[in-house]
């Protein structure tokens, strides 16, 4: 009876549903950073010492910033010789040669260390080596400055893949006990100040953050992720003239602090134990597990079906391959705005719009939005802060084709909102059109474009 009734009101009802999931979506991806954050912890059966008493002592008479070895294998005198800590110095700054070789010259007299730590010096423009022994994980220096205590935890990898929460969590603990300022957000383009007490506002910027990884790569996001948890230590841009301290101080206070890391690393047993390899971070401190937000993602993906239902409530299905012809707009779009800029793109779009107004005035919508729904699913795993940024855009977009919304002034709010979003995302966050870098540049010029010409033909249909 329970099944039957559910059936039943799935069956006449389930198109009624979409707005209920599209705003449930939209409050708990804005909720969670306010309501449902927890405080970063340190699994204790994944590292021994949460809070190492190693010192590095003085090490003004080592910092050297000749780069003397293309790699130099440090070896630990109880390591069995089959697994490394991997430390890549990035030779673009000598402060950070400086710090690695000041680094090797206190590992060498260290008698407990149960791991090789093997060091990469490269620069930004060759391609960083793979370790190939096993690795317990990767650490990159990327210091312009060793005289400021502001620095940037860079915890995105390629397509937004985070590393172990444990090692970050650790990382951030240990520069924080070595009077460091820590931040998230250094991946951020054209970030103005870290409002660290707004607490949605850092987690919207992270979400950002990760979006825009594929339009500044940086060369550790081709070390392989999925097998090797790597952060990058890095000098803040913001503060790194303005707050230098010209005391030795500051440098061994850095050596010790990544000192620390490495012996936490050192006293890692067997692997990674934290089961979280996808957080959202609204401070340093604090962060909104994935394992919640996710269900954001969800509620976007059935307000689209349901949203597709409604319509097939009312008008049937149909198929037909003209929405291959959508996915094409983008390549245009980009060619126009290589010939004439963002005018040329206006005036491509309305042209796209006018054409898919002509050509397929009766065609029902509901392939293209099934197309969204499973774009939108395989973000839930290949790229979730993805998922809910632009996830969330893409299921208000296709809400106004819904069977209620079809009268022009909702259909008119729904062409704006459409290509305000699509704004939003190819020229506030400035994501190409027409890009396939990586995943989010995918989503936004086969998704969330399209749907922004789509929804403006289905407008031009009701004139």
């Amino acid at each position: 009876m329970l099944r039957r009734a559910l059936y039943n009101g799935a069956r006449h009802h389930g198109g009624k549903l979409a707005p209920l999931f599209l705003l449930l979506g939209i409050a708990m991806l804005c909720l969670l950073p306010v309501l449902r954050t927890r405080k970063i912890y340190v699994d204790e059966n994944a590292v021994n010492q949460m809070h190492p008493s190693t010192n590095a002592g003085s090490v003004t008479a080592h910092l050297d910033p000749t780069v003397r070895w293309p790699e130099r294998l440090v070896r630990g005198r109880r390591s069995p010789g089959s697994e490394i800590a991997a430390v890549y110095v990035n030779t673009d700054y000598p402060a950070s040669v400086s710090l690695a070789n000041a680094l090797i010259e206190v590992i060498r007299h260290r008698k407990n260390l149960a791991c090789d730590v093997q060091f990469y010096f490269v620069n930004s423009s060759e391609e960083w080596p793979v370790p190939q022994a096993y690795t317990r994980a990767a650490l990159v220096l990327n210091i312009s400055t060793l005289y400021n205590r502001h620095i940037c935890i860079d915890t995105l990898g390629g397509n937004g893949i985070q590393p172990n929460q444990d090692y970050t969590n650790t990382a951030v603990q240990l520069a924080t006990s070595n009077q460091f300022l820590p931040s998230y957000l250094c991946q951020r383009p054209h970030r103005p100040t870290d409002n660290v007490g707004a607490e949605l506002w850092h987690y919207w910027a992270y979400l950002e953050a990760s979006l825009q990884l594929p339009t500044h790569p940086q060369p550790w996001h081709k070390i392989p992720t999925h097998s090797i948890n790597t952060i990058a230590i890095s000098s803040d841009p913001l503060f790194t003239v303005r707050s230098t301290f010209p005391s030795p101080q500051v440098p061994d206070a850095f050596a010790t602090m990544v000192l620390q890391i490495i012996v936490s690393l050192n006293n890692l047993e067997e692997k990674f134990h934290h089961s979280t390899f996808v957080w959202l971070p609204v401070s340093p401190l604090r962060y909104v597990e994935y394992d919640h937000a996710q269900f954001c993602i969800m509620l976007f993906v059935a307000s689209i079906f349901s949203t597709a239902y409604s319509e097939y409530q009312q008008r049937g299905a149909s198929i037909t391959p003209l929405f291959v012809v959508l996915l094409l707009t983008p390549v245009a779009a980009a060619a126009a705005f290589q010939v004439a800029g963002w005018g040329a793109v206006v005036i491509a779009s309305a042209a796209f719009s006018l054409l898919f107004r002509v050509f397929m005035t009766h065609t029902k919508s509901g392939m293209w939005l099934s197309f969204n729904a499973i774009a939108l699913c395989l973000l839930i795993i290949l790229q979730p802060a993805c998922g809910l940024l632009a996830g969330a855009a893409a299921a208000i977009q296709v809400f106004f084709t819904h069977s209620v919304l079809q009268n022009r002034p909702a259909l008119a709010v729904g062409a704006a909102v459409s290509a305000l979003l699509a704004y939003y995302f190819i020229y506030y966050l400035r994501l190409p059109l027409f890009g396939v870098a990586g995943i989010s540049e995918l989503f936004v010029s086969f998704v969330i474009y399209p749907n922004a010409v789509w929804i403006g033909s289905r407008f031009l249909c009701s004139l």
